[in-house]
């Protein structure tokens, strides 16, 4: 087997019970790899210090302004704000010129406090203990929970915000609800959808069912979004629907992940729950052909921590079990997104004779 050189230099190096020749000592190319993505994680603590230490806040208000007058405001240590300072401008956040420092063109909105953008929450809550990303060797083991509840976003940062916003535009120009009275939604978004749902489609009255532990954080989105009177809130899953009443619409928001080894039966289940020829929309990720990957990996990682599950496999069958869930005419389509293709799908309750 041959070895690569810098390895047995590496062997020698350990082996070597006298003095170690420095000059000899040269990384290997690789090291460079490694030290890009440790330079990804010090860009990562520049941004929440800048959150963190009142920084960006402050500069709203009383930019531009000098080094010497951010450090006597801020208590920051003078030796080093230096570079901070021009981390921060060298990853576009603040600009500086004749010595004195602003925030950057239109970064206000994600950086302050004062904006419903202000992205700060979102990067508190990658440390939080109900995230994945906090401690990712945790939860690649065998048995992971989250050892806290995920606390509750803002709308504006809801990690399904653009998910919800993209079905619903899909929905509203590309099939038609307009004789659709009464909605049931299987929301795997605590209500977000549902909330989306019932403002864009003004004639619909909407059943939202979610998780038991979700009922108050949705119940909190309907009541915020001002549709407590057209939106009831019900506990359940796919498999169970809550209600023995008939819907003109369903539809299935990346809500059947917890179910998945009885998706056939969770179908069956809805379409019995459909009027004569109303019509069911699915809407999830699905993994490729046999689980492989492609690039883009965190994607799939971010995917997994926001349903602690796996995607649903075999894109290329789903057709087929909604025909086998009695429903006809099944078809398919993507909607393209930050985390990569949600698979559409759509089927008829067969109408009365």
């Amino acid at each position: 087997m041959k070895m690569n050189a810098n390895r047995k230099m590496d062997m020698d190096i350990n082996l070597t019970s006298g003095k170690v020749d420095l000059n000899t000592l040269e990384p290997p190319p690789s090291v460079a790899a490694i030290r890009r993505i440790g330079d990804g994680f010090k860009a990562f603590q520049v941004l929440r210090a800048g959150y963190k230490s009142g920084l960006f806040d402050w500069l709203e208000r009383y930019g531009p302004a000098e080094k010497s007058a951010i450090a006597a405001s801020l208590r920051l240590r003078g030796n080093h704000l230096g570079g901070f300072l021009q981390a921060l401008e060298d990853a576009g956040l603040i600009v500086r010129q004749n010595g004195a420092y602003a925030l950057a063109q239109e970064m206000s909105d994600v950086l302050c406090a004062t904006s419903p953008w202000c992205q700060a929450k979102v990067i508190d809550n990658l440390y939080d203990s109900s995230c994945g990303w906090s401690d990712l060797t945790g939860f690649m083991s065998e048995g992971w929970t989250p050892k806290t509840r995920a606390k509750a976003l803002p709308l504006t940062l809801h990690p399904f915000l653009g998910e919800a916003r993209r079905l619903v535009a899909y929905l509203a120009t590309s099939r038609d609800l307009s004789l659709v009275r009464n909605l049931l939604c299987f929301d795997g978004d605590n209500g977000l959808l549902a909330a989306a749902l019932c403002q864009q489609f003004t004639n619909v009255r909407v059943t939202v069912v979610v998780m038991p532990d979700a009922l108050a954080h949705t119940e909190e989105i309907i009541a915020t979004s001002g549709l407590a009177g057209r939106c009831r809130v019900v506990a359940g899953t796919p498999l169970d629907p809550p209600t023995a009443e008939l819907f003109d619409y369903a539809v299935l928001f990346h809500n059947l992940y917890s179910v998945r080894k009885f998706t056939a039966n969770s179908l069956a289940a809805i379409a019995s729950r459909l009027l004569p020829g109303g019509e069911l929309c699915c809407a999830h990720w699905f993994c490729l052909e046999a689980c492989e990957t492609a690039p883009g990996g965190m994607r799939d990682l971010d995917k997994g921590m926001l349903t602690n599950s796996h995607q649903l496999c075999h894109v290329e069958q789903f057709c087929k079990c909604l025909d086998e869930a009695g429903l006809i005419n099944a078809e398919r389509d993507d909607l393209a997104g930050e985390y990569g293709n949600t698979k559409l799908h759509f089927a008829h309750c067969p109408a009365s004779e």
